[in-house]
Parts: structure tokens; sequence; C-alpha cells
């Protein structure tokens, strides 16, 4: 079983509080439009997120997909560069040299080589390290990269794996689309990046009993018939955003069934048995409905929606951010207590792993 180790977040751009953006919006709707894209950001159950581009940015029209792709890529190339010191700050040489897979992901941008050359280059890693990109896997791709990490790990017990995501999704908002969906993503999305690394079992640890979760087991489904529930298409201006209302009534009506056999899998008994989680927050409805219909406890749920309100829905990065809220809180859990990493993503498809406290935490 792989050791998540540490967590590192880095927020770029600016926060705004949900107000100073809603602020913002007659520049862009009127009418109805405007009335739905208001009650939407009261109801988002968001406080505040970051940035990298103005309000006033974000509502202009004309903006080009290559202008756009160019700020993407030396936002990422900065984001890379910020948790990329505070990785060095806090690792060793010799915990650095054992890492032997670099996983990244984000969907918000394009780029060739991706960002795991600048990570590789900034912490000296080794040139014959492994690296895989993960650029569609959308909001899934941060637990779906500690899933593969975990995997790995199980062969290389003594090696370590570097997960990293960064997000831009205020890069891919279009004020030329005017459709209830991107009134949905306009209320909720935002950006942010983050790093973990986990290491194998036989993996030496300067402080073996320092608080750390163990990556227990993991599960992935790709649900039939659901590709439109989730994505992007890509026009000239840019990344449209393609959400399906479709989404809230599977999670009702799929989602108690898919967690009973994925905790039978588990062998957990039932979601009573679950201390703590980072469940991907893919909005207010997402959440309820993992509570009300899949029966998860608010402790479960709890650092999803603290992420929720004061980060926004970051896509990919969103559950390494509730991952490392869960690793810097000082809380009541002992060793032994049970967790979940879930994020779900366009496929549709779900991620999901289970979690175990070690000793300390």
């Amino acid at each position: 079983m792989a050791i998540i180790e540490q967590t590192w977040t880095f927020f770029p751009g600016r926060s705004y509080s949900q107000v100073e953006l809603s602020e913002a919006l007659p520049r862009w709707l009127d009418g109805r439009a405007l009335g739905l894209a208001r009650q939407l950001f009261r109801r988002s159950a968001v406080e505040r997120r970051n940035m990298v581009i103005t309000p006033e940015e974000l509502v202009s029209v004309g903006r080009s997909f290559a202008a756009k792709n160019e700020l993407y890529r030396t936002t990422v190339r900065d984001a890379c560069g910020a948790l990329a010191r505070r990785i060095a700050e806090g690792t060793t040489e010799d915990e650095r040299d054992s890492i032997d897979l670099v996983i990244t992901a984000s969907c918000t941008g394009f780029q060739i080589p991706a960002m795991d050359a600048t990570l590789v280059a900034a912490l000296s890693l080794s040139p014959n390290v492994r690296r895989i990109n993960l650029t569609q896997h959308g909001c899934a791709g941060g637990a779906a990269a500690l899933a593969i990490a975990h995997e790995w790990l199980a062969g290389r017990p003594e090696a370590r794996a570097l997960v990293v995501c960064v997000e831009l999704c205020s890069l891919t908002f279009l004020p030329e689309d005017r459709s209830e969906e991107n009134l949905v993503s306009a209320a909720i999305f935002a950006d942010g990046a983050a790093a973990v690394i986990l290491a194998g079992e036989r993996a030496e640890r300067r402080d073996a009993r320092a608080p750390a979760l163990r990556v227990r087991d993991t599960f992935r489904e790709l649900f039939a018939c659901t590709e439109h529930f989730m994505g992007f298409e890509v026009r000239e201006e840019g990344l449209k955003i393609k959400l399906s209302r479709d989404v809230v009534a599977f999670a009702e009506r799929g989602l108690p069934d898919l967690f009973s056999r994925v905790l039978r899998r588990f062998d957990v008994p039932d979601p009573s048995h679950l201390s703590f989680g980072a469940v991907h927050p893919g909005g207010r409805r997402v959440l309820e409905a993992l509570e009300d219909h899949a029966r998860l406890p608010k402790s479960v749920t709890r650092t999803s929606w603290d992420t929720l309100e004061q980060h926004g829905n970051m896509s990919s990065v969103t559950v390494l951010v509730a991952l490392d809220q869960i690793l810097h809180e000082e809380g009541p859990l002992g060793p032994g207590a049970l967790g979940l990493v879930t994020a779900f993503g366009p496929g549709f498809c779900a991620e999901i792993g289970l979690l175990e406290t070690t000793a300390g935490q």
C-alpha cells in the first residue's frame, strides 16, 4: 500500500469573493439570464475563489484561444515553479532521488512538452523518471493520478511518486456562450494547483511515525451512455463547457448502488464506518446527492464543502486540496480510521480510493 506522505497547494492569480464576481455579471448578461446567474451564484456554496484574470477580462468578448492558451502555458510554468520550491524545501535530496514516477493532470489548456518537463528540471529529478500526463480525465484527474501512483508503487515499494495537478478553469470561460450550463460553470469554477508525494511501503522515511494516509485500495468505473454528461467542445474562441443536467439525476439514482458495490469490494460494511474523505465537490447538488442518496457521512464530505466554499471547483486539483486539509489539520482521528478519495469526470466515470490513517494521525 502506498503512503501519502506530503501535500502542497498553490493558488495562482487573485482571490475574489463571490460577491465581487457577481458584480461583473451585468457586463455580460441581462434579463432572465442575469437573474438566473445571480441565483446560481448565491446558491453555489462558493464564498471565494482564485482566478488568473480579472472579472472584467473574464466577461470581455473577443479573446482568442491562442491568447488564452499562452496565458495558460506561462501560468502553469509559474505554478509548477512555486510548487517545486515548496517540495524542495519540504523533502530531502534522497527523497527526491527516490521519485521514479511523475504524474501530471490538467485539462484546461494545451502544451507540449507538458508541465512534467518543468517539474523534472526544477527538482533535479532523474532523467530516467517515468512520466504520465492525464490530459482528458477532467475533474477525475487528481483521483486517477493517485490511483495510478498507488498501483505503480505496489511493484516498486522502495520508490516514490509525485502527482501534480494544475487547472486554470477561468481561461476556459467563454463570454460568447450564454447557455445555462455556462452560467453554472461561471458560478463555481476556479484556478488552483496542488502536489502530492506518495511513498512505497518500504521507502525510507525520516519519521515513519509521522502522520500519514495509506491508500488501501482503488476502484474506477466508466458508465455506459453518459459521454454527453460533461466535457469540452473545441471552438475557435476556446473550450466550451459541456455540463448536462443529467449529472445530478444520475448522481441521485446511480450513486447509492455504486458506493454499495465499492464498499463491498473494499470490505467496508457500510458508509457509517468511514470517518473522513476528500470528495471532489463538483457542485453543491452533487455533494448533497452523495450525502442524501449515497449516505456518505458529513465527516466524509466536510473537507469538500470547505474546499468548495474557499476555492470553488478547480477540476482535477480539488480533491488534492481537500486531501491537503486532511493532512494538515489537527483532529481526533487515530490510526486505522477509514476514508475515501473520490472524483467524477468526463466519460462519465468515477475514481474512488480507500484511505486509512497511520500512526500519528
